[in-house]
């Protein structure tokens, strides 16, 4: 479908791109075929799509799958797009927010879900968090994002942009920036441009820490303040209840150096620092 179909359809409906929803529907064709052979597709997946719109992805992506499921919030689209889909037998259109979706009801035996989506920016962050804690049920996510929530994502320690994110996606999955997506490839034009984002979900985390929840306290306290070194905001978190000297201490006992900053903590030091926090603590 081409802006011009897309034109006449929202006109014919009284429809207009919902702002709210954060609607930038993709009109350039050569940009679907790349993101398409991007995709590492199984015949017998089930693909879960974020936000079909008038389908420009849906009816290609169906082809290379076995079942796809096309979760769309926009009930005014899903009025319009329910007889197009219909013709398609492994298509399945679900009018509903993505963010309350059931991914655990949708995996078929011990398969896990493939979810593409051209996401809304701003809900980015909350969706990528949804599918990396239903990760029983997924295998991959690989999403179109504002470019710098992608650069973020797959920010490495020492990068002004590396922060808690870059550390708990990364945690998880194995994370990797495809290609830009300039601005006049969607309608109507985002202000930003855009990235396709490659998440696949690990067999397990990328660093072994005894005690994951407490990790990631660390990391968020550490972050909440980045200008300062680490251990003046880690001396004020109380799940621990070890002081700014104690801390000192741990990161000498780590190998670290005291003056250390949070961008500047990998998420193996991190695990490092949870474990010894731990120890010092019994």
């Amino acid at each position: 479908m081409d802006l011009t179909e897309i034109k006449k359809i929202l006109k014919g409906e009284k429809l207009s791109p919902n702002k709210k929803l954060g609607q930038n529907f993709l009109i350039d064709k050569n940009v679907r075929n790349k993101i398409l052979s991007s995709l590492p597709l199984e015949k017998d997946d089930t693909v879960v799509e974020i936000g079909p719109g008038f389908g420009v992805m849906t009816a290609e992506l169906a082809k290379k799958c076995n079942k796809l499921i096309a979760v769309e919030k926009d009930r005014g689209i899903c009025r319009v797009m329910e007889p197009v889909f219909e013709n398609i037998e492994n298509i399945k259109l679900v009018n509903e927010d993505i963010l309350k979706f059931d991914l655990c009801d949708h995996k078929i035996r011990n398969k896990k879900l493939f979810v593409y989506g051209n996401i809304p920016y701003n809900i980015s962050t909350p969706i990528v968090e949804k599918i990396i804690e239903n990760r029983n049920s997924v295998k991959a996510l690989y999403i179109v994002v504002q470019d710098e929530v992608a650069d973020r994502i797959v920010a490495s320690p020492g990068s002004k942009i590396y922060g808690s994110l870059s550390c708990f996606v990364q945690y998880h999955a194995h994370v990797k920036k495809l290609f830009k997506i300039k601005k006049s490839s969607f309608y109507p034009s985002p202000k930003v441009g855009s990235a396709l984002l490659a998440l696949d979900i690990l067999p397990s985390p990328s660093v072994e820490v005894k005690d994951e929840d407490l990790m990631f306290k660390i990391i968020r306290q550490a972050f909440s303040q980045r200008r300062k070194k680490a251990v003046n905001p880690l001396g004020s978190l109380s799940i621990t209840g070890l002081g700014k000297g104690e801390w000192e201490k741990i990161f000498i006992e780590c190998g670290l150096p005291v003056s250390a900053r949070a961008e500047t903590l990998s998420l193996h030091d991190y695990a490092r620092l949870a474990d010894a926090a731990i120890s010092s603590h019994h």
